[in-house]
């Protein structure tokens, strides 16, 4: 239905356009100039570029290095402004760990009681064992 639907509105609009086209006569068009569209190269494969076949897993000191922001990371995050900025809070930040009776937002856990007393959970081992038996 709506395929029947699309195709009667595409056939009023194409005999419209064409009476329309039909009628204008304007001399004052120009023909623009020829545009010639080609698509993007493609990546050339290096095949003397070294690839490592051995995959070595991290280390404790690889999964603390981190590599310092290439110049088109720096532009891409807005430059070197925010970067700065961010350094600087991480060093208020550990500034602000040595001021006296500065306290971690962590804070240690504690058990809670249960859920259940003793009466209560005997009563409830006890109808639990009653219910396998048949």
């Amino acid at each position: 239905m709506r395929a029947l639907l699309m195709a009667a509105l595409w056939l009023a609009a194409s005999h419209a356009m064409a009476q329309q086209a039909a009628t204008t006569d304007d001399t004052s068009a120009t023909t623009l100039e020829t545009l010639t569209v080609r698509p993007d190269p493609e990546e050339v494969v290096d095949l003397y570029r070294f690839e490592n076949p051995v995959d070595v897993a991290p280390t404790v000191f690889s999964r603390r290095w981190k590599e310092p922001a290439s110049l088109e990371q720096l532009g891409k995050n807005g430059g070197i402004v925010p970067v700065l900025v961010g350094l600087a809070a991480q060093q208020v930040q550990k500034g602000a760990r040595k001021i006296p009776g500065w306290k971690e937002p962590e804070q240690p856990a504690t058990a809670r009681p249960p859920p259940l007393d003793e009466q209560q959970a005997a009563r409830a081992l006890r109808l639990h064992n009653a219910g396998d038996q048949p």
